[in-house]
């Protein structure tokens, strides 16, 4: 009586596989063993690259969450990141930043391809303003070049740095530009490139574009004694895409991975 060679089950007269395990009957054993050997490579393959990829697809899911987190509870309801309000004050005519150089490179140009405007990933929004009841804030953001012809020489005072502690207090350090001139209304002036002014609160939203640009804090009608609260916001518009793009890329790569790891374990 036959028997199979892989098995060992009783096999009947003339038949080609075995009814235990679905041996062909009559294959030299060499062949046998060869063709039990591709199979556990390729699930070795399949649980390594399985694990890696599903490796991958957590570390996309923690970041596309990390920023879908960010998005959504640390924005307002118009989409921007807010700082805490600080208090802004000086005896001079002005406040300004230091100057805001923004410069998107030149290999773009060089290349005449698409040159993005960094008004496409991030928006800038000034809220202010003024502390004292007889003045009306004023709040505005200009070439770097315009802003010194127009302050040259009156008294203002530039911030230099600032940082705030762990208990959100703020620190300010400031260099003093002296000078014997009065300024005039800055509302009045044409070359801001945006600005607001008035009554209350005051919001400026700016999408910057390449350049050097100053922020400028005063009072309405040019006068000195700026004493106003700012708070700053920035919206990144391409955060909520990017986070989902992520976390949906995460999903993708662990159902591919577990699918991967399932068929390497299955025997």
């Amino acid at each position: 009586m036959p028997y199979c060679e892989r098995c060992g089950a009783e096999l009947d007269e003339g038949a080609k596989y075995c009814p235990s395990c679905g041996t062909p009957v009559g294959i030299p054993q060499i062949r046998m063993e060869r063709e039990g050997r591709m199979p556990s490579v390729a699930r070795i393959l399949l649980l390594i690259f399985g694990s890696i990829v599903l490796l991958v697809g957590i570390a996309l899911l923690v970041g596309g969450g990390a920023l879908l987190v960010v998005n959504t509870g640390l924005t307002d309801s118009e989409g921007f990141i807010a700082t805490n309000s600080y208090r802004l004050e000086r005896d001079s005519y002005s406040i300004v930043s230091q100057p805001i150089n923004i410069d998107v490179g030149e290999i773009a140009g060089e290349w005449g391809v698409w040159r993005p405007s960094p008004g496409d990933f991030v928006t800038i929004r000034l809220t202010g303003s003024s502390n004292d009841p007889s003045k009306n804030v004023f709040i505005g953001i200009a070439p770097a070049e315009d802003v010194q012809s127009y302050l040259f020489d009156v008294y203002y005072h530039e911030v230099t740095r600032f940082s705030v502690s762990p208990s959100r207090d703020l620190t300010v350090e400031y260099t003093t530009h002296p000078g014997d001139s009065v300024t005039s209304d800055p509302s009045s002036q044409t070359f801001w490139t945006v600005s607001q002014h008035g009554t209350g609160t005051q919001t400026l939203e700016w999408a910057p574009e390449a350049g050097n640009y100053w922020i400028v804090l005063m009072n309405e009608d040019g006068s000195a004694g700026v004493d106003s609260t700012i708070t700053l916001g920035v919206k990144i518009p391409l955060l909520l895409t990017i986070g989902l793009a992520l976390f949906g890329g995460g999903v993708t790569a662990l159902v591919i991975g577990a699918v991967m790891i399932y068929f390497g374990a299955r025997r």
